[in-house]
């Protein structure tokens, strides 16, 4: 992902809307690049940020947006985990039926 990219889905991101590899690319261009990761603290203080100070909540940017980062981490390595368990069932199915169509030949 180029940081062109990156500030493209910044808001997305920021609104969690991002499918598997959009967030992938995201979050490890985040990871190496200080001047997207800078922009997306911006945009973060611009979203939360400015709607906590209007309600009157203190906050911590930082520790708020590092939360973001690790929590879009968790769901990523989460949806990894379901796509990954979604295959190996449609296999198992896949298997079940080919074992029931060679029975019912045996049988039959």
């Amino acid at each position: 992902m180029t940081c062109k990219d990156a500030d493209k889905v910044i808001a997305l991101f920021l609104d969690d809307d991002l499918d598997n590899r959009q967030l992938a690319d995201f979050l490890n261009h985040i990871e190496t690049c200080p001047e997207c990761r800078e922009e997306l603290t911006i945009q973060f203080l611009v979203k939360v940020g400015m709607q906590r100070l209007e309600d009157g909540n203190t906050f911590n940017l930082k520790a708020e947006l590092d939360g973001l980062l690790r929590d879009a981490r968790k769901r990523l390595n989460g949806r990894r985990y379901l796509f990954m368990a979604s295959i190996i069932l449609e296999l198992l199915v896949v298997a079940l039926a080919a074992a029931t169509v060679v029975l019912a030949l045996t049988i039959g």
